[in-house]
């Protein structure tokens, strides 16, 4: 195995260790911080609390799990067919969510549960950017292209994940 498909193979361990973070975390976090981002942040406290409050962490779990299955199965396929693009494109979308927790940290200025995983991550994603780089397997304009694209695919995937957490969360109340 060399370094490149070492990179691969790692990814989903990685995203699940940051992950582990936001499922431990997320809910006392948010019982704790909730009139903080009411008081801060209203407009945008009063569109997503209500959603993040109701969320159980079975749920919660269940939109991570469908999260690390694709990312498992892009992996996988990546890896066996010796195909990169699809793979190099949720890498770069996981390297630039890394970014987005920093930033709301930074924003917060406070612990937000993603933050301590997020920064223990990132040398593992520069040294991966470093790895892609060197196998000129992309150009500089298809990592681009391709992070662009792996950021849509992120927003379009987080929110069935969490669409399937939702019903997840009702059809648990109804039983």
């Amino acid at each position: 195995m060399n370094e490149f498909q070492i990179v691969v193979c790692l990814l989903p361990i990685v995203f699940m260790i940051h992950d582990f973070e936001e499922i431990i975390f997320f809910k006392p976090w948010v019982n704790k911080n909730s009139r903080y981002l009411k008081k801060r942040f209203p407009f945008l406290a009063k569109r997503l609390l209500p959603r993040m409050e109701a969320l159980s962490v079975a749920a919660f779990s269940v939109a991570v799990f469908e999260e690390f299955v694709l990312l498992s199965i892009i992996t996988f396929a990546a890896f066996y067919f010796d195909y990169y693009s699809i793979w190099l494109a949720v890498f770069m979308a996981f390297f630039i969510h890394l970014f987005i927790h920093i930033i709301q940290w930074m924003v917060l200025k406070r612990y937000i549960p993603a933050i301590v995983t997020a920064i223990l991550a990132i040398p593992y994603c520069i040294w991966g950017f470093i790895i892609v780089l060197r196998s000129h397997l992309f150009t500089v304009s298809e990592i681009i292209l391709l992070s662009l694209a792996g950021v849509i695919f992120m927003v379009l995937n987080l929110l069935f994940a969490h669409f399937l957490a939702e019903k997840f969360d009702k059809k648990i109340s109804i039983e």
